[in-house]
């Protein structure tokens, strides 16, 4: 708009007083501005299908967005600009043109140095003028996700209750009516096809199933507290915490439940590690976790993991009666006065330290016996 209102001032200017060069100059640029337009009104006909290749990494791995665009026109197609959102950011990729039904595969990088769960869309097909007055986008394709889970430590389960069967099934040999629902996970061939989870199947587009556990077997019961106030570099290396000793417990085939205090319901999570990628801080009081570990089923492990506080250990004292042993991680900030250490009681152990990495070495060495 600017362009054609410059166009018509010197055209004006110049055809009143009599300068010929300012008139021809408005009018040139009126027909730049019309090229322009006439440019941008040609619209590419092509499908353009994105895929995200693998749709689910860890914090900090190397995953790539894949566009795969198919001329669908007659003739060649013009060229274009696919923009593809990622997070917070636009990905701006220059696409040639396309000769009649031709395809063409351009991959970008996704960045996942932090844990998230990342939308990547919408998707559109822009055209724009050489010199950049005028810019046609159309949405082309849906949004897709891509799950960055938090960075695991190698952790020890801790050697709690007997296994009844190491080579089946957690449940395989369950009583009836101990067996219940834990988790949600993909399809494996030999899965029973009344396990089948609809809901989730239809939204993520592949068999997911329903995950059972025998309550009969020792639990460890996983809650991350993201009501405790915690910066937010404290907040992330808590959730590689809960996410380093929830997957040490589930690669030994023993039953493991992850509670998050306050909890999105409605994500598309169908894991332990999909759950700890969308969970982010909420707003509580010092006692939401304590209300949220009275609600759960008594018996095994139980593992909390949660800010610094000076009373850790009479706040959590009590719930040795329900459950044994009780391990509190406590997640230090850089402004803590409490030391990073060990504290040990009897069927109670309290873990201070500032970051995941040292907080799963101390939780390696109570696993082991040596602290």
């Amino acid at each position: 708009m600017g362009a054609l209102l410059t166009a018509l001032a010197l055209y004006g200017t110049g055809s009143l007083l009599g300068y010929r060069v300012l008139a021809s100059a408005g009018v040139g640029i009126a027909m730049l501005v019309v090229l322009a337009g006439c440019w941008v009104v040609v619209r590419p006909r092509v499908a353009v299908t994105r895929t995200v290749t693998p749709d689910r990494v860890t914090a900090g791995d190397r995953t790539l967005g894949r566009l795969d665009v198919h001329n669908r026109s007659r003739f060649p197609s013009v060229p274009f600009v696919a923009v593809d959102r990622v997070g917070a950011q636009n990905v701006e990729l220059a696409v040639a043109a396309l000769s009649s039904g031709g395809r063409r595969a351009v991959h970008y990088p996704v960045p996942t140095a932090h844990r998230g769960r990342i939308t990547l869309g919408p998707l559109t097909v822009e055209r724009r003028d050489p010199i950049g007055l005028f810019r046609r986008a159309q949405p082309i394709t849906a949004d897709s996700l891509l799950w960055v889970h938090p960075r695991v430590y190698p952790a020890v389960p801790l050697p709690v209750g007997l296994i009844l069967d190491y080579e089946g099934n957690a449940s395989a040999n369950a009583r009836l009516g101990t067996v219940t629902f834990a988790s949600l996970r993909d399809y494996v061939r030999g899965d029973d096809p009344r396990r089948i989870h609809w809901r989730s199947t239809a939204r993520t587009g592949r068999l997911i199933v329903r995950e059972h556990i025998d309550t009969t077997e020792p639990t460890t019961t996983v809650v991350l507290d993201n009501t405790a106030t915690m910066s937010a570099p404290t907040f992330e290396e808590a959730v590689e915490v809960a996410a380093s000793v929830a997957r040490a417990v589930q690669n030994s085939g023993r039953p493991v439940v992850l509670h998050v205090v306050a909890e999105s319901d409605d994500d598309g999570a169908i894991s332990l590690l999909d759950r700890l990628a969308a969970v982010s801080a909420a707003p509580g009081s010092p006692s939401s976790v304590l209300e949220a570990i009275q609600r759960l089923p008594a018996g095994g492990v139980l593992v909390v993991v949660t800010g610094s506080d000076p009373g850790t250990l009479a706040r959590f004292a009590d719930q040795r009666r329900r459950f044994n042993p009780v391990v509190v991680v406590e997640m230090l900030s850089g402004d803590d006065s409490v030391p990073a250490a060990t504290r040990r009681r009897t069927g109670m152990a309290v873990l201070s330290a500032p970051t995941a990495a040292e907080a799963i070495g101390r939780w390696n060495r109570v696993a082991g016996g040596s602290e």
